[in-house]
């Protein structure tokens, strides 16, 4: 036991001085590096000036960017306009038709009617017979059918174009009926109120109406503003030189 107590104290003994050997050897390699350097940075020295003066500059070294050749834009070829086709009579009837009733014109006016029964016995002579006062307010529109228009009615060469158009007409005739009353109404001593006077009386009116508006050249204004509309319509597909033609309306 001793024997092993021993050994193990020397074992221990001879390992710590061969650390201590190994860390001395260490630190004089470390020192013996450290001395060179110092020597060698003491031993560094700018050249000398004639030797600097003889030797050629560095090159400079200078960022200059390589300009690219601009691009030349090529020119795209101009496009060629398509002469589009001269309208046809086919299709100036077509769109002239598309129309339809044209209305250019409009009268409203205001008309009075004293309508009565003719007395049938020697009784309603003496006593009277069924009248009344129509107070009417209606209105008279002027235009142009043109579904009358024929092939041959229209002629085309290039830009050029005739028309004739038919009459101008009285499309249609209306009283208010919101502003049409009876003003005053008159029935004889034992007659029996007619109960068709009234709605005969409002014929009268619109029929007066017509009349009245016939009188005032309801057909001419129908007349300018329908060439206008038809002219312009024409205008817009292309024709440049137009004659419009009316005819004459049937008697």
């Amino acid at each position: 036991m001793d024997n092993r107590r021993g050994l193990m104290t020397a074992l221990a003994t001879a390992l710590l001085i061969l650390g201590l050997v190994i860390g001395w050897v260490a630190f004089r390699l470390g020192q013996q590096t450290t001395d060179v350097a110092d020597e060698v940075s003491l031993n560094a020295s700018p050249l000398p000036p004639a030797l600097a003066t003889s030797l050629p500059p560095l090159p400079v070294v200078t960022n200059t960017p390589t300009r690219l050749p601009s691009p030349t834009a090529t020119p795209l070829p101009s496009p060629t306009a398509t002469p589009s086709p001269s309208p046809t009579p086919i299709v100036v009837i077509t769109h002239v038709k598309s129309l339809g009733r044209l209305e250019t014109t409009e009268f409203a006016m205001r008309t009075v009617v004293d309508l009565q029964n003719d007395p049938s016995n020697l009784w309603q002579q003496l006593v009277g017979s069924d009248k009344l006062m129509l107070v009417a307010e209606g209105e008279v529109v002027a235009g142009f059918d043109f579904e009358k228009i024929r092939p041959t009615d229209i002629s085309v060469a290039g830009t050029s174009v005739t028309i004739i158009l038919p009459a101008p007409e009285i499309l249609y005739s209306r009283i208010d009926n919101e502003k049409t009353q009876v003003y005053e109404r008159q029935t004889g001593l034992f007659v029996a109120p007619d109960q068709t006077l009234e709605s005969r009386a409002r014929q009268v009116a619109e029929e007066a109406l017509v009349e009245w508006a016939i009188e005032r050249d309801i057909f001419e204004q129908a007349n300018r503003d329908g060439r206008l509309q038809i002219e312009n319509l024409l205008r817009s597909l292309g024709f440049t030189n137009i004659t419009i033609q009316v005819r004459e309306p049937e008697l």
